[in-house]
């Protein structure tokens, strides 16, 4: 029986996750029909073909046979192996970071773009796409320049000079430029092939040298051009640096100088995951391929940089007479000009080598094979960003075409801006700047990698793990020093260039949500900041005004919304709640949850927005009080009066007041906003005259729709109304107006705050604010007007206008009024008891009605408080609120908690 229990357990367990998976694929199965259109279903690489080989590669660039001996020659054996050194750490540490972020989850086209884009989000990730798309255009057109030098070189070495003209030298590039595009645009298999015979080449290069410096010279013109042999002598004379003035760029040489020209040569690191789209597994690739190519190649750099300077002086004269006269001796170049030698000789490795064509050909290899690859990798870096959008300007790229998806429309734009950098560049400064851009977007890759481990999403779990956060922000660092280091003008420019991306792309990162760690970054922030609010206590100085709104659809209570907005801008927590008394599903929650957070971040309204189903408005007002912590905790219910209330089902009404009583009971201020309108007040009077003469003497409570013209529904003012939106809505600055505040009960100063709000708005603050009091005794008029002026003097409240004003007795009509309203809402006089307990009070607070009505009528805005009663508030409060506001210009009615909100200390 047991056995049968668990059986059917097991079978249970087995059930659900199939289930599980099966809506795991679901998913997948259409996130990948999202992106089919975006990836290229062409040949996968491996780790050595699609990693290893295109790292070699780009890091094996113009400077290994051209520039290496100048750079030997100008830093010395000692600091061309810091420079060196140094620039290994920075692609050791990045690398790291690489290898975490793109162990981190599935990688598709599009590199460090998409890596970063989905880890941190699109504004950092469209920042470091953009600079690495241009930092590989500047490669592709360096690259293609150290390519002409070379053909150059060899082509007079066979008294060929067809291409020392500029024009044609440029032109040469160009064309070299649009035919590695084309093979580009054939596709990866062929492109592969063509860069497995560079590798060889470059292979076959370096042993050449290796090989050629452990023979020796074999000639004497070879010995002439400064070529000893493996010497300690030349080997100590190489050994320190010795900086030369550089008269054709006008710049005297130093470490940093070299240091910006070489780099470039080592930043080829991202080769392998700027096209991820083709491999078969790049999280394992990607690791594997970039730290075994760093390895090779920076051995390879540092060899040679050892060999040549044990076996090359920096100077010698490559006149072979003359070192025949002197017995075999090098003749100082101090006093002359030499031109052979590690300084002068572009061909110095064609003479130390064993074979001087394979060398051509080796730099035709390092050349070609860096700009092929950066001219391969661009495209889909720029069509990956086209297809997720963040720039504008580059949704034309994200097109493909054919089989494989290819990007001709990139290929076009990297194709052109390539060969214009060719044309106006010159290989150093173009060193200089390409140093500059891959330095600022491998920090800002290093810091990005700190910034996801560091606030450690639940998402991050990446399987290679041989990295560290703070080495990563100690790598970002790193670059950004050196960077200042190499040009500051420059570097100012590249980051304000960065700053522009970043704020370009900040516009899409409420469409473009990828989870990203600065999403986490962000919560985490707020729940910390939400756990040390819990431990604040309350004091006055720190009263925070927390509105909830009940506003139903915000884009439907505009002017609700926007006076709640206007309390609480910059200085509480606002939340906007709409109550839906019947059942939402899911989708229909999300959907009308997705809209309310759409129109009021499109109206620059921050408030919370939350809805509550199945639910009635008193009860979310219990619901609500419930959430919150410590000084983020509502403490104010904004509602709209219930214009209706004369003639809706009771249920409504009570449900409405119950909304007050459920606030006092926890201690929460309530206030009513009402707007009358011309058309409102009519049918409010109308309503009012026929109240004596009705003879239907039914509780209109009892029904919810009333045949008779005189029980027309009063249109909520707030929802329809648009001079009730001018209020709050429009952002126009008053010129003119008067607002008038009415402090008549203890509130604990929150008509006086609600006051000195709108004096600090914008839209309010040209207005003339008035204050008004009341006493019972003409003998304390003067007395309570000072003391009132005492009391906001002490308060620093500021008040255009201030009056004390002397109580009358209630107008007969007021009164009437009020009478009448309350026998049309109990014809059977239930509620007469509670009203003759109260006569006294209610009568002295209906003449406020004509004190406001003779003071107040032209103002803009009337700010009034209510009696605090412990009474329930019901039916009595409603006629007592109808009968002060009924026609009067907008009111904002405070029913205060009494709890202090002002405090006379600084």
């Amino acid at each position: 029986m047991n056995g049968h229990k668990e059986n059917k357990l097991k079978s249970n367990n087995h059930l659900w996750v199939d289930q599980f998976l099966q809506i795991q694929s679901f998913n997948e199965l259409i996130h990948d029909e999202e992106i089919k259109a975006e990836e290229s279903p062409g040949i996968k690489l491996g780790w050595i073909k699609g990693v290893l080989v295109p790292c070699l590669l780009s890091i094996w660039g113009v400077m290994l046979f051209i520039r290496m001996p100048w750079i030997l020659g100008q830093a010395g054996i000692l600091n061309s192996i810091v420079i060196i050194f140094i620039s290994l750490i920075i692609i050791l540490i990045t690398t790291l970071s690489l290898s975490a972020i793109s162990t981190n989850g599935k990688i598709k086209g599009g590199g460090l773009y998409f890596i970063i884009s989905r880890s941190i989000g699109p504004e950092f990730g469209g920042s470091i796409g953009i600079l690495l798309a241009f930092a590989n255009i500047i490669s592709a057109a360096m690259n293609t320049i150290g390519f002409c030098s070379s053909l150059k070189l060899m082509l007079n070495s066979y008294n060929i000079n067809i291409l020392d003209g500029n024009f044609e030298f440029r032109a040469l590039g160009v064309v070299s430029i649009i035919t590695m595009s084309i093979l580009c645009c054939i596709g990866m298999d062929r492109e592969a092939e063509v860069q497995n015979a560079l590798l060889i080449a470059i292979i076959i290069g370096i042993f050449n040298v290796i090989i050629g410096s452990c023979i020796g010279p074999t000639s004497i013109s070879a010995k002439a051009s400064g070529f000893t042999g493996f010497s300690m002598d030349t080997f100590r004379k190489n050994w320190y640096s010795d900086y030369r003035f550089d008269i054709e760029n006008n710049i005297h040489h130093s470490f940093f100088t070299i240091f910006a020209i070489f780099f470039p040569s080592v930043t080829g690191i991202q080769a392998g995951a700027n096209i991820s789209g083709d491999l078969k597994d790049p999280s394992t690739s990607i690791p594997k391929g970039t730290l075994l190519s760093i390895v090779i190649t920076i051995t390879s750099y540092v060899i040679l940089i050892l060999v040549p300077g044990a076996v090359q002086l920096r100077e010698a004269s490559g006149i072979v007479d003359e070192y025949i006269l002197n017995n075999g001796t090098y003749l100082n170049c101090s006093s002359r000009n030499c031109s052979k030698g590690l300084l002068y000789d572009q061909n110095l490795f064609q003479t130390i080598a064993l074979s001087p064509t394979c060398i051509y050909f080796g730099c035709f290899g390092a050349t070609l094979s860096t700009a092929l690859t950066a001219l391969v990798s661009v495209p889909k870096l720029l069509q990956r960003m086209g297809q997720d959008d963040v720039y504008p300007l580059l949704k034309y790229l994200a097109k493909g075409y054919g089989q494989f998806n290819e990007p001709y429309r990139a290929h076009v734009l990297s194709m052109i801006l390539s060969s214009a950098l060719l044309i106006i560049g010159d290989l150093n400064s173009i060193a200089s700047l390409i140093s500059t851009t891959y330095l600022s977007a491998y920090a800002l890759l290093n810091l990005c990698t700190f910034h996801v481990a560091y606030f450690k999403p639940l998402g991050w779990r990446p399987s290679f793990k041989f990295y560290d956060k703070w080495l990563s922000l100690a790598g970002g660092i790193i670059c950004f020093s050196i960077m200042m280091f190499i040009d500051k003008q420059m570097s100012a420019i590249v980051v304000c260039a960065v700053c522009i991306l970043y704020k370009i792309a900040a516009r899409k990162h409420d469409v473009l949500n990828w989870g990203s760690s600065i999403q986490t970054q962000l919560l985490k922030v707020v729940i910390n900041s939400i756990y040390n609010a819990n431990t604040i206590r309350f004091h006055v100085k720190n009263f925070l005004p927390n509105v909830m709104v009940l506003s139903g659809n915000p884009e439907s209570r505009k002017m609700l919304i926007s006076l709640a907005h206007l309390i609480t801008k910059n200085n509480g927590v606002q939340t906007s709640v709409n109550v839906e008394r019947g059942s939402l599903t899911i989708e229909q929650k999300k959907i009308l949850l997705d809209r309310g957070i759409m129109w009021l971040k499109k109206s620059k309204i921050k408030s919370l927005y939350i809805i509550l189903d199945n639910t009635d408005l008193d009860v979310a007002t219990h619901m609500v009080h419930g959430c919150g912590h410590g000084q983020i905790r509502t403490n104010i219910v904004l509602v709209g009066y219930k214009s209706d209330w004369l003639n809706c089902p009771y249920e409504d009404l009570r449900t409405y007041l119950n909304i007050f009583n459920v606030a006092n009971m926890n201690g929460i201020a309530t206030i009513i906003a009402r707007v009358s309108s011309t058309d409102g007040c009519k049918k409010q009077n109308l309503i009012v005259q026929n109240l004596k003469n009705l003879k239907n003497k039914e509780d209109p409570y009892k029904t919810s729709n009333q045949n008779n013209p005189n029980h027309q529904k009063v249109s909520d003012c707030f929802v329809n109304i648009k001079d009730c939106e001018f209020l709050f809505v429009n952002k126009k600055k008053r010129a003119y107006g008067t607002v008038d505040v009415w402090w008549l009960y203890n509130d604990g100063g929150l008509a006086l705050i609600l006051a000195c709000i709108l004096q600090s708005s914008s839209t309010w603050k040209n207005c003339k604010f008035r204050i008004f009091g009341v006493t019972d005794k003409i003998e304390c008029l003067t007395k309570e007007k000072i003391k009132l002026k005492q009391l906001l003097s002490m308060y620093r409240v500021h008040f255009d206008y201030l009056d004390v004003i002397l109580t009358s007795t209630t107008d007969p009509t007021t009164m009437t009024y009020f009478t009448t309203l309350l026998e049309h809402v109990n014809p059977e006089g239930n509620q007469f008891h509670e009203y003759n307990l109260h006569k006294e009070n209610v009568a002295d607070m209906l003449f406020l009605r004509d004190l406001i009505e003779l003071h107040s009528l032209k103002s803009d805005l009337i700010i009034l408080s209510t009696p605090r009663t412990n009474e329930k508030i019901d039916k009595l409060f409603m006629c007592w609120m109808e009968t002060i506001t009924r026609g009067l210009p907008p009111c904002i009615i405070i029913n205060g908690n009494t709890g202090p909100v002002l405090t006379a200390n600084a």
